[in-house]
């Protein structure tokens, strides 16, 4: 039987009830697609997991952009680069790469010791879980599975 990835990371899956926003990348470093984003205090931008995020700021995950190309010819790899305007998803249903299995209607949680997404909250303090959040599919072979935002978490 012939099975189809779910997607790439950052790739929005399903588009009709989906909500984009911008913000600018304060990280000083370049943002890769398909990551939770979290809003600066007291500004306008993003960046992504410190240790200073919480569920608190959490806004989204970070939107795979058609009009972003690798700047190497043959790399499958491109990214947001530093003070450069982030497309957020917010609301609505993307693909992200999980360090874990994932199961439909479970819950997704950062494994703060290394930004890696999980449906398993592991031993107290260690992960934080996404507000709104669920697995929607399985985990595919590249290990990617598809998520639903629920509601909008700031904004």
């Amino acid at each position: 039987m012939l099975h189809f990835p779910n997607g790439k990371p950052g790739a929005i899956s399903r588009s009709v009830d989906d909500i984009v926003i911008s913000m600018r990348n304060a990280s000083g470093a370049d943002l890769p697609f398909g990551v939770p984003v979290f809003q600066v205090a007291g500004e306008r931008s993003c960046r992504p997991y410190t240790g200073d995020a919480s569920q608190a700021n959490f806004l989204g995950f970070s939107v795979r952009s058609a009009s972003k190309t690798p700047d190497t010819f043959g790399s499958s790899t491109a990214h947001f680069a530093a003070n450069e305007p982030v497309d957020i998803l917010v609301r609505g249903s993307i693909v992200l790469e999980f360090a874990s299995t994932a199961s439909p209607g479970s819950p997704v949680y950062l494994r703060k010791a290394d930004s890696k997404l999980v449906t398993t909250p592991g031993a107290e303090g260690t992960t934080i879980q996404l507000p709104n959040v669920t697995v929607r599919t399985t985990r595919d072979t590249n290990r990617c599975a598809e998520v639903v935002i629920a509601k909008r978490n700031l904004l």
